[in-house]
């Protein structure tokens, strides 16, 4: 997943370094990114990942870090399930 998300950021994020340089934590507004780039990465991670963020996630912070973009992308693919147990 890791490799998946640094191989978008390298596309999209505009950073001044390349993402598998990164620890997970490290900052990628402080690195370069802008909101316009981070919605171009949100968008690609959402193809990619075939998922849709959830609304409460669509903030700066989600995309800060690949550690929260991890943690989201999990989160939303696991939603479905979720939403199919809560229906039952």
């Amino acid at each position: 997943m890791f490799e998946t998300i640094q191989s978008l950021i390298d596309q999209e994020g505009q950073i001044c370094v390349p993402a598998r340089h990164l620890t997970p934590r490290a900052n990628l507004y402080e690195l370069g990114m802008t909101p316009y780039t981070a919605i171009r990465l949100l968008l690609a991670i959402e193809r990619d990942f075939r998922i849709e963020f959830p609304r409460d996630s669509l903030n700066r912070q989600t995309m800060a870090t690949m550690e929260n973009i991890v943690r989201v992308i999990r989160a939303a693919q696991f939603a479905p399930a979720y939403e199919w147990l809560q229906a039952a």
